[in-house]
């Protein structure tokens, strides 16, 4: 895992990690759980093992209370003030909040999401057990702490890919070219010539220069969302899609729902690759075949909102719960969910001035599912009391760089919403970064997260991110600390995202700056 480097004076002012003041024992024991809250609510009993769509139990509280940690009379001085009680005050302070929301603490939620995605076959997938597991762990958590959760259920299109082959027009059955059907991949079967692209990942339409239409794409990995090269190499005339690694690795990812219905996508390894860019096999046909199918299934987001605080304008912050297939999601989003909860769970007992709403989003790997369909079942006076939306995805990178990004349109136009209002969200967190010693740079907003469906309706907008699979620079390697050359996130969307795959310099650092800005706009409203 990479590290800061602590020669880089940006990074010299990280703080040792504070003590944890949420034993593990007793997050462990909140991984018991059952569900409560909301007319959609999934139910079912604490630990079982229930599939997407079984009813669950009405959420049984935890027995007693979570004891402060109390030192004995002669570990502190007498000079010195006495230890703060995170659970009994209400940390409505900078300093009382970031003394309460610690990186023991932020990494205990990721260490539950963590076992439960190995009780669950190493994923926490929308649809499957494991994130049903997650939805519960978290709604544990936030009924406990008092707030009111409730349970959104809708269907997303679930995709199965039901047979696949790829080899050289001529080879036989047994001579087929190892691959993996992605899912969402259309349904094909063609035999083209594969054309490399011409810029160096494919992921726009300068890099299909001069493609020939009707071949299939070979397209390198990396560089921009894999659904991106798809729809990049379709609008450039391309029939279909090989896409292959930069390592010899496992062969892991996935499309979204947006990838076209008719057009195969295989992923290969980086070896098979240059085999195929070789000029001997250039020009020569190949043969592939997908089949694919899609089917709707259920799944559920996860909305908590205090009970205080003014109804009629609602500060909100959002993190999406759901992994990939490949693997349990610790970093991408197991980061952002584990900052924004246990930054809820320190704020519980803060009387805010406006009416606070944490979400936890489910399917946003299959293309913002979860948020969107909020967003639109969102009755329009509702939508009017939505004075902003914060979204923290993939903060804790291991070779990280520190990104923000918010609706007004400074460092790109994906997606601009209210600028003037945007931009204000963006300097807060510009200022935490400048204020603690650490560089900080505006990006596009894009489109990749579930801050869109709030562009999409007006919303301001910010959010923060440390990078996925793109590539460092030397002097991003400079400012940042972290290895040149190589991505910022290596297990980006594969099974090696786990506990090992978090730089927890970066994740400390980010995680206050969750809760500092939670803090703010709970207190502050967006004014021109």
């Amino acid at each position: 895992m990479a590290h800061f480097n602590s020669r880089n004076p940006c990074l010299h002012s990280i703080a040792p990690p504070r003590r944890a003041r949420w034993p593990l024992s007793l997050l462990a024991a909140a991984a018991l759980l059952s569900a409560c809250g909301g007319e959609d609510n999934p139910a079912a009993t604490a630990g079982s093992h229930a599939s997407v769509g079984q009813a669950l139990a009405p959420a049984t509280p935890m027995s007693g209370t979570v004891p402060p940690e109390k030192d004995t009379p002669d570990a502190v001085p007498a000079s010195q003030p006495p230890a703060i009680d995170c659970d009994a005050q209400a940390n409505d302070t900078d300093e009382r909040l970031l003394e309460c929301v610690t990186l023991a603490g932020v990494r205990a939620h990721q260490t539950e999401l963590m076992n439960i995605a190995k009780a669950h076959r190493g994923t926490r997938l929308a649809g499957t057990r494991g994130y049903l597991a997650s939805l519960r762990y978290v709604q544990k958590v936030l009924t406990n702490a008092g707030y009111r959760v409730k349970v959104q259920r809708f269907q997303f299109p679930v995709p199965r890919v039901e047979a696949s082959s790829l080899r050289m027009a001529g080879q036989v059955a047994g001579e087929e070219i190892p691959h993996l059907a992605l899912d969402y991949s259309g349904s094909a079967a063609l035999t083209a010539g594969v054309t490399p692209t011409a810029g160096p990942r494919g992921c726009a339409a300068p890099d299909y220069a001069g493609f020939p239409h009707g071949q299939i794409a070979l397209v390198r990995r990396g560089g921009c969302e894999l659904t991106d090269k798809v729809l990049a190499a379709v609008a450039a005339g391309a029939v279909g899609v090989v896409i292959h690694n930069d390592d010899d690795g496992p062969l892991s990812g996935q499309l979204t729902v947006q990838a076209p219905l008719d057009v195969p996508v295989v992923l290969v390894s980086k070896t098979v690759g240059e085999q195929l860019l070789q000029r001997p096999l250039l020009g020569a046909p190949l043969q592939l075949q997908t089949q694919t199918s899609r089917s709707l299934g259920t799944t559920y987001n996860l909305i908590a909102e205090s009970t205080g605080g003014d109804p009629s304008y609602v500060t909100m912050a959002g993190a999406h719960l759901d992994s990939v297939r490949a693997g349990a999601g610790i970093n991408d989003n197991g980061s952002g969910v584990a900052a924004l909860l246990e930054t809820a769970r320190q704020m519980a007992r803060v009387e805010p001035k406006n009416r606070l709403r944490f979400a936890f989003w489910g399917a946003e790997e299959q293309g913002l599912i979860g948020s969107t369909h909020y967003v639109r079942t969102l009755p329009a006076a509702e939508r009017a009391k939505l004075g902003l939306y914060l979204n923290f995805d993939m903060i804790g990178s291991p070779n990280h760089v520190f990104e923000l990004y918010g609706g007004d349109g400074s460092a790109g136009e994906q997606a601009v919403s209210s600028p003037l209002l945007s931009a204000k969200i963006v300097d807060v967190f510009e200022r935490f970064y400048a204020d603690r010693g650490f560089a900080s740079r505006r990006v596009s907003s894009g489109a990749r997260s579930d801050h869109k469906p709030f562009a999409d309706i007006g919303v301001p907008f910010g959010g923060i991110f440390t990078g996925a699979e793109q590539i460092k620079t030397a002097e991003e390697a400079k400012t940042w600390g972290g290895t040149a050359g190589e991505p910022y996130d290596a297990c980006y969307h594969r099974a090696c995202d786990t506990l090992d795959n978090v730089n927890e310099e970066a994740l400390d650092v980010n995680a206050d700056l969750v809760a500092h800005t939670l803090l703010f706009y709970a207190m502050q409203r967006l004014a021109p």
